[in-house]
């Protein structure tokens, strides 16, 4: 028997309650601070608050300045707010009835805001047609099935895609004489031979939270929950058979137990040659710089080629701002082909523009590509408001079936329990 962290648990419930009460408090900002709709022929500004870091807010200021050039009557006030800080400011913005009329977000964040009544929904804007030129999962995470709807209805804009993908390190594997791993089974076969060399390194690190176990879960064709947000669905065979594959690896010495408390991180024992393959994001090709590396698909399962998960984040409008179509009209230039190209131009980074990568590809990065194509095999995570909540009742049972403490059927059995009793029960 494993005796779960019950602080733990406490912050899952926590978090479940901070969402309602979020949830609560932008409906009051949408329902009392409503302003009146202003004249077609007055002076429009429009307020964005965004997370861009020092490079990316250098071009997304040129690219807001283009755009007032080319509109005169639109004056932008673009604030930039540190990204650890964006919901609290949101939060009091909306108590004192004074939300932005854009907001960039994370992705996880829309439906918390979208089940709250804090943002408009923008398929009458044409936000179906907008995301049919990004890329196939803008449009998922964009999306959120609202309470009593049977469709899910688009709520954001999303302007920065990423994913995670497979990173080794070259010295390492051709020191143990391995190649780079296209399947699970490969993967398992180069790490027992990886981990038998009796050196200090080990073949691969892995990261435990949910969000980090699914692209694992992904590769065994396994979900988290039902697309109606009803059921837990990690009781599944599928994904009982995900963590037992990454339980006999950590047991046959080939993924290092990164995920133990106190154990060196992946990130961190990659650029110290601890550990020779890791998941990480496109954010790490600079960090990673000083280490002889490369980048792969994470190793396919069978007939699924590869898979991975969903970051990123999104524009969306205030259903309280006054400024609703002009705000729409501003997220349409800002995800535009010619305004991504001068996008990847500026930052070096993909776009979310699928037109935009391909008219920009002798410009990308070997490594970039790697994780352009890795999109292609990503899966969004649930779309749920308290899915912070999801993360925290979930992670205790992951770590208890990594450990052995629970067989992975009993910890998974346990987990769907605990969600569907204490997340998704009170949601109906």
């Amino acid at each position: 028997m494993v005796s779960l962290n019950l602080n733990q648990r406490k912050s899952g419930e926590n978090r479940l309650q901070l969402w309602i009460s979020f949830a609560a408090i932008m409906l009051a900002a949408t329902t009392c601070g409503q302003r009146p709709g202003s004249q077609s022929n007055s002076p429009r500004t429009l307020s964005l608050w965004h997370s861009y870091n020092n490079d990316e807010t250098r071009v997304f200021n040129e690219i807001i300045a283009d755009y007032q050039k080319q509109n005169p009557h639109i004056k932008i006030v673009a604030e930039r707010v540190p990204f650890d800080g964006l919901l609290p400011k949101l939060t009091s913005a909306a108590i004192a009835h004074r939300t932005p009329d854009i907001a960039r977000v994370d992705i996880g964040h829309i439906p918390r805001l979208a089940w709250g009544k804090a943002i408009e929904p923008l398929d009458a804007f044409g936000a179906e047609k907008l995301t049919q030129g990004m890329h196939r999962i803008a449009r998922p995470v964009a999306s959120v099935l609202m309470p009593g709807k049977t469709a899910s209805e688009i709520f954001a804009i999303p302007d920065q895609l990423t994913t995670v993908a497979l990173y080794y390190n070259k010295d390492l594997m051709a020191a143990a004489g391995v190649a780079v791993p296209r399947t699970l089974s490969e993967l398992k076969a180069i790490g027992k031979k990886f981990s038998a060399r009796g050196k200090s390194s080990k073949a691969l690190a892995i990261n435990s939270s949910l969000w980090w176990v699914m692209p694992w879960l992904f590769l065994h064709e396994a979900q988290v929950l039902s697309p109606q947000l009803d059921r837990c669905l990690l009781s599944s065979a599928e994904a009982v058979a995900t963590l037992k594959f990454l339980r006999d690896l950590y047991t046959d010495g080939v993924e290092a137990g990164a995920w133990l408390s106190g154990a060196i991180n992946p990130d961190q024992g990659f650029m110290t040659g601890r550990y020779a393959m890791i998941l990480s994001g496109p954010w790490n090709l600079q960090t990673f710089g000083k280490i002889n590396f490369g980048v792969s698909l994470v190793p396919g399962n069978g007939d699924v080629k590869s898979a991975s998960n969903i970051g990123g984040s999104a524009m969306v409008v205030f259903a309280a701002s006054r400024e609703k179509q002009e705000s729409y009209r501003l997220l349409e230039y800002l995800v535009s082909e010619p305004v991504q190209k001068k996008w990847i131009q500026g930052t070096g980074q993909l776009s979310v523009n699928t037109a935009a990568n391909r008219a920009m590809a002798a410009s990308l990065s070997k490594d970039l590509k790697v994780f352009l194509e890795q999109l292609d095999y990503a899966g969004a995570r649930p779309a749920l408001p308290g899915y912070d909540a999801l993360e925290s009742i979930v992670a205790p049972y992951l770590y208890a079936a990594l450990d052995g403490s629970l067989t992975s059927r009993e910890a998974l059995e346990r987990a769907c329990a605990d969600v569907e009793k204490n997340l998704l029960g009170p949601n109906r």
